[in-house]
């Protein structure tokens, strides 16, 4: 998989690879696609299948990662979303949650967003995993709470369409690689930002801290999805 998530995350453009001697009535990829599909449960689905080169591995072979994670922010619930997003019935400010959001972009060290004990100070092992990072796009945008929500491209919304409604927002973030739980950590942060806890050059403090207690709460999964993986 080139990309492991938490319980309750989605995944529109998860890529998986593997190996297995060549059988009679799964001698091509579609094949494969199709018996797959067959045994699936009804909320997975494998929409492409195709040979890879000799060494080809789903998570190490991967260059980027893009993830979004999805806000409705408003007072009434929207229904249709409440599976793929988080609600937040306060104002934000959105301005400042980019600000603090665009802080992120460039190499650095996220250990203070990291989940399962690597966000510790003091633990550190030279044998152990790294924790710095690449982020190459790291922002919060406004949707059309019409359009397709996943699309990466999604239309902004016409200036006042959605006036005492509730606004659709996503954080988008483009990584070489992600730490356990770092986004919805990120997510958690920005939120104390938007709600004036917090201000956005407190994302740097943060960072050079490499202390999880130092960041905001872990947001909810729902929100969360992985959209497309680059090789």
């Amino acid at each position: 998989m080139a990309g492991r998530t938490d319980s309750g995350v989605h995944a529109l453009g998860q890529v998986a690879s593997l190996d297995f001697p060549e059988r009679p009535k799964l001698d091509t990829p579609q094949a494969v696609q199709r018996a797959l599909n067959g045994v699936l449960p009804h909320d997975l689905a494998v929409v492409a299948a195709e040979p890879a080169d000799e060494g080809f591995h789903a998570r190490f072979s991967a260059r980027k990662r893009a993830y979004r994670y999805l806000l409705w922010n408003g007072a009434v619930p929207f229904p249709l979303l409440n599976r793929y997003s988080l609600q937040v019935r306060s104002p934000l400010d959105t301005e400042a949650m980019d600000r603090g959001a665009r802080l992120l972009e460039g190499t650095h060290d996220l250990a203070a967003f990291a989940g399962q004990g690597m966000g510790v100070p003091g633990q550190e092992d030279d044998e152990g995993p790294s924790t710095v990072r690449t982020v190459y796009v790291a922002e919060l945008r406004q949707l059309d709470r019409e359009s397709i929500m996943w699309a990466w491209h999604a239309p902004e919304p016409a200036e006042g369409s959605e006036k005492g409604v509730g606004r659709l927002l996503a954080v988008d973030l483009v990584a070489n690689a992600f730490l356990p739980q770092m986004i919805r950590t990120i997510v958690g942060t920005l939120l104390e930002i938007g709600q004036g806890k917090r201000a956005p050059d407190d994302m740097s403090e943060i960072m050079a801290s490499r202390d999880r207690k130092r960041a905001g709460p872990t947001a909810k999964p729902q929100g969360l999805c992985l959209l497309w993986v680059e090789y």
